[in-house]
């Protein structure tokens, strides 16, 4: 997004907002997903390129009808400042659907922005993409994102044993689910249809 492009939010909470993944952010998403936080909470090894991270944007712009994404904004300056994504990956043969979720700017984590936007993500997906199911893994030591995830309206429902790495240590995988009969609060998406009709 250029310095003068005004930032496109479609939903708005308090803290946090989502808009569209753009080709105007491919550089930023991908210096996001190098840092070593990012890196280590995905359990990732190595980090990836540039040009791949580029090619990468241009296959996931043209697969929309089974994902959604969306950049993560932090509104609580005077603008809306990207500061991540969220993505989930939907399998419409059973209407279920994977989330991911990278905040990049460190300097937005532990704000609540992450949990915001997991609880955003939730809403459009229950609301809009019609899924009975968002589920999500995390690894067991990331206990901050399982924290986000509880706030947002996930429950643990497991964990897989050995299935990951974190700093160098076998780890587990934190299995959680959401539902739309425990979406909790208010549904912002319903409230933005409800004002356009």
């Amino acid at each position: 997004m250029s310095e003068q492009a005004e930032a496109i939010v479609w939903i708005r909470g308090e803290r946090a907002g989502l808009g569209p993944f753009s080709g105007d952010l491919v550089d930023q998403y991908w210096r996001w997903e190098q840092d070593p936080a990012v890196l280590v909470g995905y359990g990732r090894q190595t980090p990836d390129s540039l040009e791949n991270r580029r090619e990468g944007y241009q296959h996931q712009a043209r697969g929309t009808d089974d994902q959604l994404r969306f950049t993560v904004f932090d509104l609580t300056g005077e603008k809306p400042v990207p500061v991540g994504t969220a993505t989930v990956l939907i399998d419409h043969h059973v209407r279920v659907g994977e989330f991911i979720i990278q905040l990049g700017e460190a300097a937005s984590r532990g704000k609540g922005i992450g949990t915001e936007a997991a609880r955003l993500t939730l809403d459009y997906a229950f609301h809009i993409a019609n899924l009975q199911c968002v589920h999500l893994s995390v690894l067991a030591p990331n206990t901050a994102a399982i924290r986000a995830y509880e706030k947002a309206g996930f429950r643990m429902i497991g964990e897989r044993r050995h299935s990951g790495y974190w700093l160098g240590e076998r780890v587990g995988e934190v299995l959680m689910d959401a539902i739309p009969e425990d979406f909790p609060g208010e549904s912002v998406v319903k409230a933005i249809v409800e004002r356009s009709l």
